[in-house]
């Protein structure tokens, strides 16, 4: 089984851990799974939302709290309709 396809990264990407709330902490991956974005992206709002990433040893570690925040702040997106 991939770890695309594993029942902990599902639980991820639907934002649930087994009826309880989403994680608070994961790697980078489970990042761009949860949220949509790529690595530059997430690495780009860490530089303007300090706390975002921690590191622990080597691994570097997201608040996904503070990231859901983050993207809950962001600006609706203006989207029209154009005749086709």
């Amino acid at each position: 089984m991939s770890l695309e396809h594993s029942p902990a990264r599902q639980r991820l990407r639907f934002g649930r851990s087994k009826g309880h709330d989403p994680p608070r902490w994961g790697r980078i991956p489970d990042a761009e799974v949860r949220s949509g974005l790529k690595r530059r992206k997430l690495y780009h709002l860490a530089a303007a939302n300090p706390g975002l990433f921690k590191k622990v040893g080597a691994a570097t570690i997201v608040d996904l709290r503070k990231l859901d925040d983050i993207i809950a702040a962001s600006p609706e997106a203006n989207v029209s309709g154009s005749a086709a």
